[in-house]
């Protein structure tokens, strides 16, 4: 059974609210996630591989291959995988950065892109402050979900 539309949304509503927290708190972030439990619920993923400063990528493969396995075994009704990017000239981005969601289910496989500019505000104590721009999506081919689509 794949995720509804609103499940879908939860999962996106969570990737852009802790990549707003962390680009504020931080500046950037790794790779995260959530998933969708078969009956309904919505958890934080993250990866962890030992280091003190893992390389983004090392982190997406890690959390991507958790996905996988977690959609082949029925762990996972839906994903979704965020990182930090740099949004490809080709889709016209508003700005270049830009957090990109890949947002999973049975029948379903879409990246979806949020143009983001970090600006500094205060003249003593800096203050982190982000805007987003309005999100767009690709349709992809599914990578977690490749056995039931």
């Amino acid at each position: 059974m794949g995720a509804t539309p609103e499940q879908i949304h939860e999962m996106f509503s969570y990737c852009m609210g802790f990549a707003r927290t962390m680009l504020e708190k931080a500046g950037d972030f790794y790779p995260f996630g959530a998933t969708l439990a078969p009956d309904g619920v919505v958890a934080a993923i993250g990866g962890y591989n030992g280091e003190e400063r893992p390389s983004p990528r090392e982190i997406y493969k890690l959390l991507s291959d958790a996905f996988v396995a977690g959609a082949l075994n029925g762990q996972f009704a839906g994903v979704a995988l965020a990182a930090n990017v740099n949004i490809p000239a080709q889709y016209s981005p508003t700005a270049p950065d830009g957090l990109r969601v890949q947002l999973e289910s049975s029948g379903y496989a879409r990246y979806v892109y949020v143009p983001y500019r970090v600006k500094k505000e205060g003249i003593f104590k800096k203050k982190i402050v982000v805007e987003f721009d309005e999100p767009f999506s690709v349709d992809i081919a599914a990578n977690f979900f490749v056995s039931t689509s």
